[in-house]
């Protein structure tokens, strides 16, 4: 048996008063007595107001994601966070756990950046953080490069913000929205710097 959410009942409910109260207010339409005009236009107008709220609770209910769509976005979010942190964890163990015969080249690094890149960028789209100040830092060397993007991700991980999803922490929104937009540079400038080397 499919579940309905408890605004699909309210709004049902509230669609069949409308519909019942339509269908008596016809029933008591008289016409023909001394003010039979007036009650007329009045009952029409009634009748209309009425029509116009029975669509506005149409429109309300065609405007409401359906709880499909949030449990997609909610998954969606999910796996863009865990492969961010998937993301970064391999980068950072291959460019700086050397074993030999297995050194990470520069295409490999820009592959795993632009990705890294991508993925900071839909969970600030996602999560509807707030604009953080950019920093003008863009020299930088390659190792240094990925320790701060690093850090940027793990901070970003970290937040306390994730920890507790049911409190809300302005600082902390800003915080994490500050780490994303430093890893999105940082990305963006180490993937550039792995080119030219």
């Amino acid at each position: 048996m499919r579940r309905f959410a408890p605004q699909l009942y309210a709004q049902l409910f509230c669609i069949s008063v409308v519909l019942f109260s339509v269908s008596n207010s016809h029933g008591q339409i008289k016409t023909r007595r001394p003010g039979a005009e007036n009650q007329l236009l009045t009952a029409q107008q009634q009748i209309q107001n009425r029509e116009w709220a029975l669509e506005n609770l149409r429109r309300q209910a065609r405007l409401q994601p359906k709880a499909r769509d949030t449990r997609l976005d909610q998954v969606s979010l999910k796996n863009d966070f865990r492969q961010l942190q998937v993301t970064n964890n391999n980068l950072m163990a291959r460019v700086f756990e050397t074993h030999p015969g297995q050194k990470i080249t520069n295409k490999e690094i820009r592959s795993s950046l632009a990705e890294i890149k991508k993925l900071a960028e839909r969970l600030r789209s996602s999560l509807g953080l707030p604009e953080a100040e950019a920093t003008t830092e863009t020299e930088i060397a390659l190792v240094a490069g990925l320790h701060k993007l690093d850090e940027a991700i793990m901070s970003f991980v970290d937040n306390p913000l994730f920890q507790q999803p049911r409190i809300y922490d302005a600082e902390m929104a800003l915080r994490a929205a500050g780490n994303l937009r430093d890893a999105v540079r940082l990305a963006e400038v180490l993937r550039k710097l792995a080119k030219d080397q």
